[in-house]
């Protein structure tokens, strides 16, 4: 073990390809990302209670995972945000009522 800390390696041979179309569902409207690799990235690089930007929300997979780790998080997406209003109301996560909104 590194005295600095954790030393991290450049494959994760747990997690399948994202992008490749063999690993994906058929089902997804959108580009979805594995909520595994969110996951990972969001708690090794943020403490709860951070603020976390996706700027290219897609189908909402980091907005989940933030809400799951207790992250704050800011977002923004203009083709698929049905999708992620979908996911945040799943009961899979249990999401917090913002009626900020901000239409373009």
């Amino acid at each position: 073990m590194n005295p600095s800390g954790v030393n991290l390696n450049d494959v994760w041979s747990d997690i399948p390809p994202v992008r490749h179309w063999k690993f994906k569902s058929k089902d997804r409207k959108a580009n979805a990302l594995s909520t595994k690799t969110l996951d990972l990235v969001i708690g090794m690089s943020t403490v709860p209670g951070d603020l976390v930007i996706d700027p290219f929300g897609g189908s909402g997979t980091t907005f989940a995972v933030c809400e799951k780790k207790r992250r704050h998080w800011m977002g923004s997406e203009i083709d698929y945000a049905p999708e992620i209003i979908d996911r945040l109301e799943s009961v899979e996560i249990h999401s917090r009522k913002n009626d900020d909104f901000v239409q373009g």
